[in-house]
């Protein structure tokens, strides 16, 4: 860990930074410590140090990211499940807790809904008590005012005494000119009687008001009687009683009355209602004292709690004002009782409703589960895929190309395996082949440098006569054939020939032809030179080349063969011309071919061959070639052809035979438009003087 900060603060500079930053936030610490008692450090100074605290934040903030990226999430099954968590676990995890923060909310707060609609039904049965009682009274005929409210007491503990458990703590306070009564539905006498406010001018009020202190359901009617003007009080106190009443079934009920904190109260009671100047504190905290939470019907019937606000109006006050601080009542209660209740109020269709949602919540869960399988088997498939063929690839890339996966082909992910498998079988056979196409070229490297040996490496020199002599592959090696032979000091001879097919195996041949050649006129002497040499004409070498070649080759191959043999002495040129194409002789202006000869040899057993002569004349050309040079077509499919040759050797007679045989390639080429050559090319040139 040691050497990794140390190479961290080495090599970056923000590493460097965030350690001067926190060396900078220990010296503030420590200063801070020593210069508490005279204020402490300046502010803007600690503004630096968070700024600087910032900037290295958000930069490992981002190498962490990084790092997360390049390392944690590099294999394909963490990235694949922190896309799952995110896409599936993370959304289906925040609708779950919606789902059941919703449930915890709503129903929380319809069971305060069902407690306020109680208590103001409650309300309601108080002016409607009133109402009667009214009306009972505007109807006496007792004129004293004494006698009024005694018949209206008598009436309350008589006829009403059986619901006081309905009303626990009900105050009924009296008002008729000088005289008051009040007193509880069982006819205890209150000592304290409600008093009618002045701002209350109106003839009925019916609400909820904050009395001394204290919360109440409060009903005031006014009528005329005949003992006169009766006003009629009814105050329902809310007490753990009335609490029990609304929360049956339910829950238990509490009421917390705010007030605001006096000067001399501790400040932990102190707490911030709604929209009320200055803290409050809690007063009057009561509940419920029989009613319990329901008991829970299944695991999931969580307890949940509900509050509702309750706007008192000040009793006492001058004017007719809100409390500065709202009352609260809340219950806890649970869900699946909740649910009962609510369900409950559709009746017979009940039961339809709860059905479908329980089927739908089923098909729901059905389907995460089967997704959920679904995921988890393609990700193994995914992964192991990929984790296979990625280890595939690091072996092939070793050089381990026979390795195979052998993935069964399911699906299409999987069929990457068998593509795999084919591929690396198709790299290796393709590597194969590049290994013994290597060791061909290799071969043909080996073949072309025996073959450049086997054409003549000097041309020798004789009294008036100049040669010149080359070929042109258009593979590796050559199945053309030329070649120089020193007879004497006075006679030399001169080869040139064609051997059927190309490549290897007219290379072969050829180097056959050139060996049994050579061998007619040496032997063994320094100079290489026969003294029968003399003796022999042309046709009987073709002759005795033919039937070895005969002998020794398969049917199909022949060679097409000139042969020419030329006399300083004399300057007589004889020549035998085996099928070859007929060399051409340039003299003066006219042009004359040398045919005379006979069939091409290695083709038949037996074949007669003839001899041919001419005198060359200083000035004289002849040029010998192979069906390369005029067979090469351009792109129109025409052939460059002997006439072209020929207007080529006219224009150049006068060059020497190295210049005239690149006058005559380079035309070939340029006919052709293409540096590729079709055929083997081969001229012998020879320009007497």
């Amino acid at each position: 860990m040691l050497e990794t900060l140390l190479h961290e603060y080495r090599t970056r500079r923000l590493a460097r930074f965030t350690a001067w930053v926190l060396a900078y936030g220990t010296v503030l610490w420590l200063g801070d410590r020593l210069t508490r008692a005279s204020g402490g450090i300046n502010g803007f100074f600690w503004f630096l140090f968070w700024v600087g605290v910032l900037i290295s934040g958000v930069y490992y903030l981002i190498r962490l990211v990084q790092f997360v990226r390049s390392r944690l999430l590099w294999r394909l099954r963490r990235r694949l499940v922190v896309a799952y968590i995110l896409i599936g676990v993370v959304p289906l995890s925040l609708l779950l807790v919606l789902v059941l923060l919703g449930a915890f909310i709503i129903n929380g707060q319809f069971a305060a809904f069902l407690v306020v609609n109680r208590l103001r039904n409650h309300f309601d049965e108080i002016e409607q008590v009133n109402r009667v009682v009214l009306h009972q009274a505007r109807f006496a005929g007792e004129k004293s005012p004494s006698a009024m409210l005694d018949r209206i007491r008598s009436f309350y503990v008589t006829e009403l005494v059986g619901y006081t458990k309905s009303y626990p703590g009900l105050v009924i306070t009296l008002h008729l000119g000088d005289e008051t009564r009040s007193f509880l539905l069982n006819g205890q006498i209150v000592d304290d009687p409600a008093a009618v406010p002045s701002w209350l001018k109106d003839n009925e009020y019916a609400g909820i008001v904050s009395d001394r202190g204290q919360l109440a359901l409060r009903s005031v009617e006014r009528t005329k009687t005949a003992a006169g003007q009766l006003t009629l009080v009814l105050s329902q106190p809310f007490t753990p009683e009335l609490l029990d009443l609304v929360g049956e079934e339910i829950g238990p009920v509490g009421v917390a009355i705010p007030r605001p904190v006096e000067h001399n109260e501790e400040a932990e009671v102190k707490i911030t209602v709604g929209k009320t100047k200055g803290p409050t504190v809690l007063k009057n905290l009561m509940s419920s004292r029989t009613v319990t939470v329901p008991i829970a019907a299944n695991p999931f019937d969580f307890k949940v709690f509900g509050a509702s606000s309750l706007d008192p109006i000040v009793w006492g006050g001058d004017t007719a004002e809100k409390a500065a601080a709202p009352a609260f009542v809340y219950v806890t209660s649970r869900i699946f009782a909740l649910n009962d209740r609510l369900v409950a109020t559709l009746g017979e269709f009940s039961e339809a409703y709860v059905l479908l949602f329980r089927v739908v919540a089923i098909i729901f869960l059905l389907i995460e589960g089967v997704a959920l399988i679904i995921g988890i088997r393609m990700t193994r498939s995914m992964t192991r895929t990929v984790d296979t063929l990625y280890d595939a690839t690091e072996r092939v890339k070793a050089g381990e190309l026979s390795y195979r996966t052998h993935f069964p082909s399911h699906d299409q992910l999987s069929a990457l395996g068998e593509a795999f498998d084919g591929m690396t079988a198709a790299v290796q056979r393709l590597m194969q082949e590049s290994q013994e196409r290597l060791r061909l070229q290799s071969e043909l490297d080996i073949a072309r440098e025996v073959q450049r040996q086997l054409f003549p490496q000097t041309v020798p020199r004789v009294p008036g006569l100049d040669l010149f002599g080359v070929c042109k592959a258009a593979q590796s090696v050559s199945g053309d054939y030329y070649d120089f032979l020193k007879l004497d000091e006075n006679r030399v001879g001169m080869v040139l020939g064609d051997v059927s097919g190309k490549g290897i195996s007219a290379a072969l041949l050829m180097a056959a032809i050139q060996s049994a050649l050579r061998a007619q006129f040496y032997d063994g002497s320094a100079d290489g030179g026969s003294p029968a040499a003399s003796q022999v004409s042309t046709a009987q070498v073709v002759d005795r080349l033919n039937r070895q070649l005969y002998a020794n080759t398969p049917e199909e191959k022949y060679v097409t063969f000139f042969f020419a043999i030329y006399d300083a002495r004399t300057r007589n040129l004889s020549y035998t011309n085996a099928g070859h194409l007929p060399p051409i002789l340039f003299r003066g202006g006219k042009t004359d071919l040398l045919r005379t000869g006979g069939t091409v040899v290695g083709l038949f057993p037996v074949a007669k061959y003839e001899v041919g002569e001419i005198h060359l004349e200083p000035d004289d050309l002849l040029l010998a070639y192979t069906d390369g040079i005029t067979e090469p077509e351009n792109t129109y499919g025409e052939e460059f052809g002997q006439s072209r040759l020929q207007d080529v050797a006219k224009g150049m007679r006068t060059a020497s035979p190295e210049v005239l045989a690149e006058t005559i390639y380079r035309s070939v080429n340029d006919w052709t438009g293409s540096p590729e050559l079709q055929d083997d090319m081969t001229l012998l040139v020879a320009r007497a003087w």
